[in-house]
């Protein structure tokens, strides 16, 4: 791991003031965990090296952070080959390194690994529509503070309280296989590709009769287990 930007180590501490149950990133803690986690990190390029850190998943950049002396830093990616963290969880790089996948399910075909990795990306594209739209709302309002008097001022002031930077995150799921070696994205026209060629016509007949969701985690492991597991 390599020092890429240092922050201070009050943003971690601030982190435990978010108390919900069922976490959702926020634009102000982008992460994948609500606090920091201590996890096993392997990283290196030419060399492997085992460290136990605390860390997180920045959903946005697709970058581990972890705490060091008193500080946070982002490593640089492709440094990071494997996260293991204390709850169980497993994120490695996917797509040349560019995101950080979870391990869903780890299987042993054909004498190799096989992996159902999740990635969750930050929809910029949502993001960036809910900002216009809370800009016209606010326009909208304040044009109505002007018509209605003291009733539309009221409702101005309520949505000047609204800070987009604290509302949850929109994300997208995406899914990547691992078989044979090689890590490619769950579509339709990767997965055939790799599937027995006697099996196309049945895969595309099982996917329209089961409505498998490129982006539903259930859905894209039941076509692991039924296509490439249970071969």
């Amino acid at each position: 791991m390599h020092r890429f930007k240092v922050l201070s180590l009050l943003i971690l501490l601030c982190s435990s003031s978010l108390l919900a149950k069922d976490w959702e990133p926020i634009g102000t803690w982008p992460f994948e965990y609500q606090t920091f986690q201590v996890a096993t990190v392997y990283s290196g390029i030419y060399s492997i090296k085992k460290t136990q850190v605390p860390c997180n998943i920045h959903l946005g950049k697709q970058t581990l952070w972890f705490a060091q002396n008193d500080t946070l830093m982002e490593a640089v990616k492709g440094s990071i080959i494997r996260v293991e963290f204390k709850n169980g969880d497993v994120f490695i790089p996917v797509n040349g390194g560019e995101c950080m996948g979870k391990i869903e399910q780890e299987d042993t075909l054909a004498g190799k690994v096989g992996r159902v990795l999740h990635v969750r990306l930050v929809d910029q594209s949502a993001v960036d529509q809910r900002a216009v739209d809370l800009m016209n709302k606010s326009q909208n309002l304040q044009q109505s503070s002007l018509n209605l008097g003291t009733w539309g001022a009221q409702l101005s002031d309520i949505n000047a309280t609204i800070n987009e930077e604290e509302l949850p995150i929109p994300l997208i799921n995406v899914f990547y296989f691992q078989y044979k070696g090689e890590i490619f994205e769950a579509k339709e026209k990767q997965i055939l590709s790799r599937i027995n060629p006697a099996r196309k016509r049945e895969y595309k007949n099982y996917t329209r009769k089961a409505e498998i969701i490129s982006t539903n985690k259930s859905s894209m492991l039941k076509v692991w287990n039924d296509f490439f597991v249970n071969y």
